[in-house]
């Protein structure tokens, strides 16, 4: 699923074909079980977030998700257990990737729509833009 900057790749593109008849609030169903303590006032740690979604995007690959993070292994296996705690479910299987992998295709599709209600629209799929704190 990569895709250059500002661009889906085609796996994205037919994703989004496939997901777009979902009704939405079933797709925020989805969100609040599978990373809605991630998202919460007193829950919400970007990096952790990040962490998630980059291991998910990384089908796994925990070496390659360290790169893109520029974090070391060590630390990135520290957050992976934590997120194993905090949201329940082992994130070594490759049904749950693919869970989250959706489950953060949903999350992209909603944001991007309320941007467009309020004028922006952007449909960001570069997950690393997402996180960014000023």
């Amino acid at each position: 699923m990569t895709a250059k900057a500002g661009r889906l790749s085609t796996v994205q593109e037919d994703l989004l074909k496939l997901v777009q008849d979902i009704p939405r609030e079933q797709m925020q169903q989805y969100i609040d079980r599978y990373i809605g303590s991630l998202l919460t006032v007193e829950g919400y740690d970007p990096e952790l977030l990040q962490t998630l979604e980059t291991y998910a995007t990384c089908n796994g690959h925990i070496n390659e998700m360290s790169s893109r993070l520029y974090i070391h292994r060590n630390t990135a296996a520290y957050r992976l257990e934590k997120l194993e705690r905090i949201i329940g479910i082992p994130l070594k299987e490759t049904e749950n990737l693919l869970l989250l992998n959706l489950v953060f295709l949903f999350r992209r599709l909603i944001d991007a729509e309320k941007a467009k209600v309020s004028g922006n629209c952007l449909l960001t799929l570069d997950y690393r833009s997402r996180y960014h704190t000023s």
